[in-house]
């Protein structure tokens, strides 16, 4: 025992001489050189189709609880930029990929889910936005519940949109479809608006939306026999894509489908092109019966803060009057105004208020000696073209671009076929609307203070898409250490 003492004091003394008589060592880290501003990437680009249609109630068509998808639907893309773009099913049911960089690529496949177009891997300084990745998808339903045609832009999944559009009036039908794209669970939040203000009823909270899936809810669960809806989508953990599914019955005939699609920002001076009016003498004849008084054109407005609002409808003819007419909707409340005495022809509306609001275009066509008779689309506020843009169209059909100018002059918008190359000179009149035929992909030149819609034509029947400009946005972090 003495000894293992006097080892560990021998021991302990050379230790501390060591340290006494070593030479001092001065570090410093200079954490300041590390400090700085740096450039934070965007998130991947990616948007989300909605798919095929969906039928509730079964074979039967009286199975409530059941909704589930109808037959397939064609998916249209373009991409340009670097990296590689990704197509894949929501489920994972389907993927494939192709790379980006050599030329632009053009696609087109058979989809029977909601499908996701992601541009993957793109370099850090790549550009975003509808010029580099835009598509759309497109189907004719035919079966006996449900026929007319929807289409629908991909879109830019969001934890915050609004939707104006759809009814659960008796024969009609409004699906609100959320999907999740990522991998990460999300819940919704949902606020529902009427003609007589928001909904109050349990079971709008925390709607579970699984990663990777599509959540279907018929409205008419919380807001039955509405005549006019909005509503908002929140979510918590993932973004999500959504859109309403509105579908109308009349008597025993199905008389159209849509996807009625999100809303951007609300704002004061909103602009609709696209009320491209086609059988209009059907249309009158259908109308006159009080159970199809809905079956006309219309204009819906929600008015979160409420409004005063003035509209004005523009013809693509100068020698065609339109129409010009005000309103008072009431806070938090949901008004339709309908559009009647319009002829045949291409309108855009103008819609001016004194505060922010929402809305959506209904667009009746008639369709004689067919079925089905009518058909309709919901038309969302276009954005303004501050930014070169594309849009990929179904092949079938005839697609017109509707053109609306709010500036105090003329503006020359170029419209350039990306396939052909082929492209035109389109002059938009001040405060007026001009048109263009379509016949693929093209490109829309920016215009600032104009704004464009995509009308789609197929065997009487009609739908239309958004000409959006997808982004995520990067950011700059500011690091300081030390």
């Amino acid at each position: 025992m003495i000894f293992r003492i006097i080892s560990f004091v021998s021991v302990s003394a050379v230790l501390v001489a060591g340290l006494v008589l070593a030479p001092t060592l001065d570090y410093k880290v200079e954490f300041d050189s590390a400090s700085g501003s740096y450039s934070v990437k965007p998130a991947d680009l990616r948007l989300v189709c909605p798919g095929p249609l969906f039928r509730s109630g079964g074979d039967s068509g009286t199975n409530l609880s059941m909704i589930e998808r109808s037959g397939t639907a064609d998916l249209y893309y373009t991409a340009d930029g670097s990296g590689e773009l990704a197509q894949q099913s929501v489920s994972g049911s389907a993927n494939s990929s192709v790379e980006l960089g050599a030329s632009r690529v053009f696609g087109s496949s058979e989809i029977s889910d909601a499908t996701s177009l992601t541009n993957l891997g793109a370099d850090q300084d790549s550009p975003q936005g509808s010029s580099v990745l835009t598509g759309s998808s497109a189907q004719i339903s035919a079966i006996g519940s449900m026929r007319g045609f929807a289409a629908a832009s991909c879109q830019l999944p969001s934890n915050d949109f609004v939707i104006v559009g759809g009814s659960t009036l008796a024969g009609r039908e409004a699906l609100l479809v959320l999907t999740n794209p990522s991998p990460i669970d999300a819940t919704a939040d949902i606020r529902i608006f009427t003609d007589l203000g928001e909904v109050t009823v349990s079971g709008l909270s925390g709607i579970s939306v699984p990663a990777r899936s599509t959540t279907a809810v018929s409205l008419a669960s919380f807001a039955p026999t509405v005549p006019a809806i909005a509503l908002q989508v929140q979510s918590q953990g993932a973004k999500l894509a959504g859109w309403i599914q509105a579908r109308a019955v009349r008597g025993t005939a199905a008389t159209g489908v849509d996807w009625i699609s999100p809303n951007p920002q609300a704002t004061d001076k909103a602009v609709l092109p696209g009320l491209v009016i086609r059988g209009t003498r059907v249309i009158n004849q259908t109308i006159e019966s009080e159970e199809n008084s809905d079956a006309g054109h219309a204009l819906r407005i929600f008015a979160p803060e409420g409004a005063n609002v003035t509209v004005q409808i523009v013809s693509s003819k100068a020698d065609v009057f339109g129409a010009v007419f005000t309103g008072i909707i009431e806070p938090g409340t949901v008004s339709d105004f309908p559009i009647s005495e319009l002829k045949d022809g291409d309108y855009s509306v103008f819609v001016s208020s004194d505060k922010p609001v929402y809305s959506g275009l209904r667009v009746a066509r008639g369709n004689p000696g067919a079925s089905p008779r009518l058909d309709f689309a919901w038309v969302s506020p276009a954005e303004e073209l501050v930014s070169d843009r594309a849009v990929s169209i179904p092949a079938d059909g005839d697609s017109i671009l509707v053109l609306a100018n709010t500036g105090s002059t003329a503006s020359t918008v170029l419209v350039q076929n990306l396939r052909s190359g082929a492209s035109v000179r389109v002059s938009v009149p001040t405060l007026g609307t001009a048109t263009v035929d379509l016949s693929g992909p093209v490109s829309i030149s920016e215009a600032p203070g104009v704004y464009a819609t995509v009308a789609v034509l197929v065997e009487g029947q009609i739908s239309d898409l958004d000409v959006r400009d997808p982004r995520n946005l990067g950011s700059e972090v500011r690091v300081r250490f030390g």
